[in-house]
């Protein structure tokens, strides 16, 4: 088995949890944790056996346990991460493992001590610069300790597949980005309302928890479009 694309069998799941490690142990911060969490959270999904059986809940209960049997800071935070942004009993048996260790007293690694905590720090709406029947929805977040990021969503309020374009990119406020786009000539957005949004536009567009999609974006943006909701 293997988690590096469907129909691929070639790493059993502690390989699988080894390779995560490695592709985290250099990171810088949380997004950067996240993000790659999120490619491997979709490849485990994704996982058949040699008969082309799914077993990818299979697959993501050998890396829990393997990351829970590691046992450190590193497999710590990645254990977050996985209850923060796959799905399903992946995100639970993750959920499960970082609480036991927490209560072994493991700590986390500081550049990853905020992972699966970014907080929105605003949410916007406009018609301007798009084409006719779509509109753009920008949503801020930021880590507590690390840099701010945004989910761009193009949505076209025509089709039953809502959302053309998803992005992961810079800070809204951040970014120089032209006057239709700014913060301040577009129409801002309550936080709770917003994440209701966002959430709905990712169920049309790509399925009840993410099923109809390859794109890791889709698995953060649904995770901050859940933390905005909660948030009120």
């Amino acid at each position: 088995m293997s988690a590096s694309g469907p129909g691929e069998r070639t790493a059993s799941a502690r390989d699988v949890a080894i390779y995560l490690r490695e592709d985290c142990r250099t990171l810088q911060d949380s997004l950067q944790l996240e993000m790659v969490v999120a490619q491997y959270c979709l490849r485990i999904r994704d996982v058949l056996s040699t008969t082309d059986i799914p077993v990818g809940d299979v697959v993501g209960a050998g890396v829990v346990a393997t990351l829970e049997y590691e046992g450190d800071a590193l497999s710590h935070a990645i254990l977050r991460g996985l209850a923060h942004l796959a799905v399903g009993r992946t995100a639970e048996r993750s959920a499960e493992s970082a609480a036991v260790l927490d209560q072994r007293g493991v700590g986390l690694p500081e550049e990853f001590a905020d992972v699966g905590k970014a907080t929105a720090a605003g949410a916007w709406r406009t018609d301007a610069g798009a084409h006719d029947g779509e509109y753009v929805l920008f949503a801020e977040f930021e880590h507590p300790r690390g840099r701010r990021h945004a989910i761009a969503m193009f949505v076209d309020i025509g089709r039953e597949i809502a959302v053309k374009h998803l992005g992961l990119m810079s800070a809204v406020t951040e970014f120089d980005l032209p006057d239709p786009f700014h913060p301040d000539a577009m129409e801002p957005i309550e936080i709770a309302a917003a994440g209701m949004e966002i959430s709905d536009l990712l169920e049309r567009s790509y399925g009840e928890l993410a099923t109809d999609t390859d794109d890791f974006r889709v698995l953060i943006a649904i995770a901050r479009a859940r933390s905005m909701v909660l948030a009120s």
